[in-house]
C-alpha cells in the first residue's frame, strides 16, 4: 500500500493506492484503472467514470494536469515525504528572522519596543531621523523583538541593522 498527498489549489488531500487495483480517498474505496495513450496522455477510469487526462511534470513533485478541459497543478509527494516537509517548516520557522535595517543615514530618535517584546506585522517599531524628517520604520512581520542593536541618540549609516524579529 502506498499513501500520498496531493496539494491542490492550497488544499491538500491524502489518498492509499491498494495493490489490488484499488484507491482509498476521503474514507470511500474505489476501483480505478489507468491507461497509457501515449507518453502524456492517459484515460483515467474511477468507478463508473472515465477522465481524458494530459499531464506533465513541472519538476520532481509537481504537475500539470488537464483532465476534460479544466487545467490545474498539483504537488505529489509520499505520505513520508509530506511529514519531512512539515517538519522543515516547523524548523525554518522557529529559525527564521527578520532584519530591520535603516533605510538611510540618520540618527535613532525612538525605539518603540524592547528585547521580548511581541510586535505585529506594520507596526512601527523605530523612528529615525534622516534629512530633518521623521521616518517611521514598521516591523516587516509579526514576531517577538529578539535583539536590538542600537540606542537611541545613536548615528546609523544606510542599511545598518537596528533589530531582528524571530
Amino acid at each position: 500500500m502506498n499513501e500520498y498527498v496531493v496539494t491542490v489549489n492550497g488544499k491538500k488531500k491524502a489518498f492509499k493506492m491498494l495493490d489490488s487495483g484499488k484507491v482509498v480517498f476521503q474514507d470511500r474505496e474505489l476501483e480505478y484503472s489507468l491507461l497509457k495513450v501515449s507518453d502524456y496522455s492517459y484515460l483515467l477510469k474511477i468507478g463508473n467514470k472515465v477522465y481524458d487526462m494530459t499531464t506533465t511534470a513541472l519538476s520532481s513533485e509537481k504537475f500539470g494536469f488537464l483532465v476534460d478541459g479544466h487545467y490545474f497543478e498539483t504537488t505529489v509527494r509520499t505520505k513520508l515525504q509530506e511529514k519531512a516537509r512539515e517538519l522543515q517548516n516547523i524548523r525554518n520557522m522557529e529559525t527564521h528572522h527578520d532584519l530591520i535595517k535603516s533605510p538611510m543615514p540618520g540618527m535613532i530618535l525612538k525605539i518603540k519596543k524592547n528585547v521580548g517584546e511581541r510586535i505585529e506585522m506594520g507596526e512601527s517599531v523605530v523612528i529615525l531621523e534622516a534629512m530633518k524628517m521623521e521616518n517611521d520604520l514598521h516591523a516587516p512581520s509579526s514576531g517577538v523583538i529578539k535583539e536590538i542593536f542600537v540606542k537611541e541618540g545613536n548615528s546609523v549609516e544606510k542599511d545598518t541593522i537596528l533589530l531582528t524579529i524571530s
